[in-house]
């Protein structure tokens, strides 16, 4: 033995032996098991890059910690910092990125950095198992839980300036109790305000101001399932934050948009008629029996022409004293004269007897209507002169 140094416990070399054990029994970390983060920037203005894990005791050997950028870092819209690189990198084509704010449109999965997690609401009751409690990707949106569990949903963001944070909910059940807050680094929360968001029979926008340094935000819903039926989820969608420095990731552009080069700061809504998908470069035109409204992500069959499809104009009266009538589709045309009981467009060009000009006005030959002269009047075809002692009434005339 060395001199100066001694045996280990008995306990602690039981320790150090299991977590060997346990290290030597995972799996080498791969780079879909962990992701980057900067630690907290110190009064020089500089920070470490750290590597964590996606979850925890699941792999070993993450990266060593290594120097990041300074603090004043920053990466213009349409770019995202490459935490693997840390240099800024452009977003590529579908994709998007706001630059200086961060925004969860996309719910397929859940998004880097956002994580959910449940727990017992009363840990001295026995109850029901709630690590699988939490909230739920469902493509446009995020949905609660609904049983008595608390799930909560949270997401960490540094901002550098002074910003702020919108989203909108949906929360139709009171058998459920919503919360929404933000604490500081200092766990500390940064609102005096009720914690308790209203119910809503529809989609309502929330929006607060964050401040600058490290804000955590909270959303927790507990299920009080009282009358034992079935309980609507609360749902979050469109989480907008504003202030961020950089963002890790660029966005895919939503169906019904498009960004077609690289480094866009925002999608390109789809023209009526077209259609496009997730994270499109492009939109594409709608099949001839199809159609669709501006920012469609996909088409609908075109439904039967009725009656309330078109319209009608007539020509200027001629030297006849004639005009025609006229048939135009509505536009933007959507229905089809090709589907059974579709209604077909009446044939233009019917002569009829011009209609009289209205009172006031006379016929002046040529196909046009002008006002009677000061002192007559007229019924719409010829001009006469007031009797003597009495004025044109002149008005309005609604019939």
């Amino acid at each position: 033995m060395h001199r100066g140094s001694r045996p280990l416990s008995h306990p602690v070399l039981l320790l150090w032996l299991l977590s060997a054990q346990v290290s030597a029994d995972l799996p080498l970390c791969k780079e879909s098991d962990y992701h980057f983060e900067y630690t907290e920037c110190d009064v020089l203005g500089s920070r470490w890059r750290v590597a964590i894990p996606n979850k925890a005791n699941t792999c070993t050997g993450l990266p060593e910690p290594i120097r990041g950028t300074n603090c004043t870092f920053s990466c213009d819209e349409g770019a995202f910092l490459n935490m693997q690189t840390q240099k800024c990198q452009k977003c590529a084509a579908g994709t998007y990125s706001l630059g200086t704010s961060v925004a969860f449109e996309d719910w397929d999965t859940l998004p880097t950095g956002v994580i959910t997690y449940g727990k017992m609401t009363n840990k001295e009751k026995a109850g029901p198992d709630c690590s699988n409690s939490t909230w739920t990707p469902k493509g446009d949106y995020v949905a609660s839980n609904t049983d008595e569990c608390t799930a909560t949903l949270s997401y960490a963001v540094n901002l550098k300036t002074n910003g702020n944070l919108f989203f909108e909910y949906f929360y139709p059940d009171d058998s459920i109790y919503f919360e929404f807050y933000v604490q500081n680094d200092q766990c500390q929360s940064t609102d005096s305000e009720n914690r308790g968001m209203r119910t809503s029979d529809s989609w309502s926008p929330h929006k607060v101001q964050l401040r600058k340094g490290t804000n955590v935000l909270y959303w927790r819903t507990t299920a009080y399932d009282l009358l034992g039926g079935a309980v609507k989820p609360v749902m979050l969608k469109n989480i907008q934050v504003s202030g961020v420095s950089y963002t890790s990731e660029c966005f895919h552009c939503k169906p019904g948009t498009h960004s077609a080069k690289p480094g866009s700061a925002r999608c390109t809504p789809c023209p009526a008629g077209t259609y496009s998908n997730k994270g499109a470069t492009s939109c594409h035109e709608c099949e001839k029996d199809k159609y669709s409204a501006p920012s469609s992500g996909s088409c609908k069959p075109r439904p039967a022409c009725t009656h309330y499809d078109y319209f009608y104009t007539r020509t200027p009266c001629d030297s006849e004293g004639k005009t025609q009538v006229m048939y135009k589709w509505i536009q933007p045309k959507i229905c089809s004269e090709m589907v059974d009981g579709a209604v077909q467009l009446p044939a233009s060009g019917e002569k009829q007897t011009c209609p009289p000009c209205n009172p006031g006005f006379f016929i002046n030959g040529t196909s046009g209507c002008e006002p009677c002269t000061n002192g007559s009047y007229s019924n719409g075809t010829v001009c006469a002169m007031c009797p003597v002692g009495t004025e044109p009434l002149l008005g309005f005339e609604y019939r």
